[in-house]
């Protein structure tokens, strides 16, 4: 310790700081369960410790208000809200903005029962106050008061960059809360819809996440009215958690700066000019069905291609039906996702791929691993990935450089199965990686 205590506290807040992995929750008074966790077991090592961790403001600067019970147990407990219990959130609250100093906030606010009401309103309106400090906002919002609460917000949050919004409640009377914004750069909407729904700067946007609510936004034309608008994005991302049924076309729209787009239907890159698209990311609303019949997307790319006059070179898709690409000769990275769909199944012939260098396939552990060895294997065959043996004749067509193969488990640290690492033996170009699902 006598080495450590020399460490100026200088380099100690910033090493704490890079050590801070979640925010601190407003709601949550009893820490005793988390004690040994950081940032709090910080405070317990020594006085300079604890000096410098409750006196560096980015530390303070990144909170959660939830009523969530996975987030906190004293939610699963409607009765634990009492006026001292709001008085001590409150006292916290004010204590930790303080300690934030002017440091930008980073806040993540999740509201859906109706039991907190009463205390919440007051934090919302304490945090509304210090609208002016908001970087980043996460704001999943079930019912109208808490909108109501941050109405004050409005045109007072000149350093907001980064705004993500789910809410099921009416906003009418509150959705140009966001209107003015002038730093904002990314958003995520949920659900999407141009009436009534969320007034944003559009135009300055770089990056924007939509979740679409049915196919009725589709047919209402909120699209075409939007896309128009986007003149800055250059990553733009449409997801759609319902069954496609299909909407109405329109003239492509030129967008010039954007280079990353992600649609759930192939039928979506009709939308787009973008010359300076480079990667097509597809998310199947159908991927955890494994009955839906294939798609074509040759068609799609290639008339987007042609158009635009721009090089893709990335393709991502996640979906467990087969799909057929045609030939792109500027794909150098292509991923295959299919860690949410019930098995790995063959899906696309990286023949008609001839750049291709990097290929990643996405996939669970199974509990019967012949059965994932034997799905990957076909993968891998109908993929037609070069084998040891064809890699040593030197008869290599492919310009393949490597394949990575990323396990999803439950496990904290799960192990590689000694199984599918046989795999790997055969085709020496695949590398096994382990992800926390």
């Amino acid at each position: 310790m006598a080495v450590v205590s020399e460490i100026p506290t200088e380099v100690l807040t910033e090493i704490f700081y890079l050590l801070c992995k979640n925010s601190i929750n407003v709601c949550e008074l009893d820490n005793s369960w988390c004690k040994e966790t950081f940032p709090w077991a910080v405070g317990l090592v020594s006085r300079q410790w604890r000096t410098a961790f409750l006196s560096y403001p980015p530390i303070w600067a990144s909170l959660t208000l939830s009523d969530n019970t996975y987030a906190s147990p004293r939610m699963l407990n409607p009765n634990a809200y009492t006026e001292s219990y709001a008085k001590e959130v409150n006292r916290r609250l004010a204590l930790y903005l303080e300690r934030s100093g002017e440091h930008p906030l980073r806040l993540d606010i999740c509201l859906w029962s109706v039991h907190p009401k009463a205390f919440a309103m007051m934090v919302l309106e304490m945090l509304s106050a210090c609208s002016h400090r908001w970087q980043t906002a996460k704001l999943d919002l079930f019912r109208d008061w808490p909108l109501d609460s941050i109405l004050p917000c409005k045109g007072k949050m000149p350093t907001l960059e980064w705004l993500e919004i789910t809410s099921r409640a009416d906003c009418k009377h509150v959705r140009d809360i966001f209107e003015v914004a002038p730093r904002l750069t990314h958003a995520y909407i949920e659900p999407w819809a141009r009436s009534p729904g969320w007034i944003l700067p559009w135009s300055q946007l770089t990056e924007l996440i939509l979740i679409l609510d049915g196919d009725s936004v589709i047919e209402d034309g909120d699209v075409p009215y939007l896309l128009p608008m986007l003149h800055n994005i250059k990553e733009l991302r449409f997801r759609n958690y319902y069954e496609f049924c299909g909407f109405s076309k329109f003239a492509p729209i030129p967008l010039n700066q954007l280079r990353v787009l992600e649609v759930y239907h192939p039928a979506m890159l009709s939308w787009f000019e973008a010359p300076s698209l480079c990667e097509i990311y597809f998310k199947d609303c159908q991927e955890r069905s494994n009955y839906g019949e294939p798609l074509d997307v040759h068609g799609q790319i290639s008339s987007l291609v042609q158009r635009s006059s721009c090089r893709i070179r990335k393709l991502s898709f996640a979906s467990c039906r087969e799909f057929y690409v045609g030939t792109l000769n500027d794909v150098e990275e292509l991923v295959i996702d299919y860690h949410r769909s019930q098995s790995v199944c063959p899906s696309i012939d990286i023949s008609s791929l001839p750049k291709l260098r990097l290929l990643t396939i996405l996939c669970a552990i199974e509990e019967d691993f012949e059965s994932l060895v034997n799905s990957l294997t076909t993968a891998l065959k109908s993929a037609r990935v070069p084998t040891r043996s064809e890699c040593s004749s030197g008869t290599l067509t492919s310009l393949l450089e490597r394949v990575t193969v990323e396990l999803y488990c439950d496990q904290e640290q799960p192990k590689i199965p000694k199984i599918l690492l046989k795999v790997a033996d055969q085709w020496p170009v695949v590398a096994f990686r382990t992800r926390r699902s």
